[in-house]
């Protein structure tokens, strides 16, 4: 959806771009969905995380939605 600006399951052209996608936390607190990667996954502590938020492409007709990580590089290890 985001390189095409259609839908890949239904084919329309009504996407909304760039949504937040929102998650709750302790005690219903909203914060922003994120994606993590650990560059020593296997450590006790110190995993070396990194992480970034996402994006959300939703199509306005069928409901399909694509996750975006809004900065990759960030997660990259």
């Amino acid at each position: 959806m985001k390189k095409t600006g259609k839908c890949p399951k239904c084919g329309c052209a009504d996407v909304i771009a760039d949504a937040k996608a929102v998650d709750r936390g302790d005690e219903s607190f909203e914060h922003d969905m994120k994606i993590a990667t650990f560059g020593n996954p296997g450590a006790l502590i110190f995993k070396q995380k990194k992480e970034t938020s996402m994006s959300a492409w939703v199509c306005a007709s069928c409901g399909f939605v694509e996750l975006y990580a809004d900065e990759p590089w960030r997660i990259n290890t």
